[in-house]
């Protein structure tokens, strides 16, 4: 199945070469920043912007879209607009990748890379993007376009809410409820209550920084 990677910049290069290490066929990039216009990543070219998504069947025969951008509402707004196209939005999931029994994961645009742990009982929504080497503890729920980054523990039963960041190496603690809709948890925090929406923490235990301006 022929696809594309929206985005060209250093992450999308990781995700392509896992891709094509899983035997996706990963036939071009778009970029809406100019300066990749015409060229190559890793021997793939970029096609153009994401002005030409729904001409890229027509273009190039492709069938699927890839969007690894950490930025999360990027990241849903291009897979939302790929399967308002027609196309589909596969997950990746790494080979090494440990998932338990009795976890429900979406069937759409979610991305796991190697080394995490998936215990029982979590539930995973469509475009959540996970990192290297995280811990994701049972009972837990991540919703869409949530994003975790490597060497995350997320504890058991709390939940992140839309659009929710928990940085490099963060800990949510088993015992917080609710990581509020969009937002971001610094690197190496450590989660000891529950987060309001928008609002940006960092520390240990980590505190309310400022909340983001809408």
């Amino acid at each position: 199945m022929k696809s594309v990677i929206i985005g060209a910049g250093t992450y999308s290069e990781v995700y392509l070469a896992f891709l094509q290490e899983a035997g996706v066929n990963i036939a071009g990039f778009l970029d809406d920043d100019e300066k990749y216009s015409g060229k190559d990543v890793q021997g793939v070219p970029v096609w153009g912007t994401t002005a030409i998504l729904p001409q890229l069947k027509d273009l190039y025969g492709v069938e699927a879209v890839y969007c690894p951008i950490g930025s999360n509402k990027t990241r849903v707004h291009f897979l939302e607009m790929a399967r308002d196209f027609g196309y589909k939005t596969p997950n990746f999931i790494h080979h090494t990748v440990i998932i338990a029994p009795h976890v429900t994961i979406a069937d759409e645009g979610v991305y796991i890379l190697q080394a995490t742990q998936v215990m029982p009982f979590v539930t995973i929504e469509k475009d959540v993007m996970i990192s290297a080497g995280s811990n994701i503890i049972h009972h837990c729920h991540l919703s869409q376009g949530t994003f975790i980054s490597n060497g995350v523990n997320f504890g058991a039963f709390a939940k992140a809410e839309k659009f929710a960041y928990i940085g490099m190496g963060a800990t949510v603690m088993t015992g917080v409820k609710v990581i509020g809709e969009d937002a971001l948890i610094g690197a190496g925090a450590v989660v000891v209550k529950d987060v309001p929406a928008s609002a940006i923490m960092a520390g240990v235990p980590a505190k309310v920084l400022k909340f983001k301006e809408n």
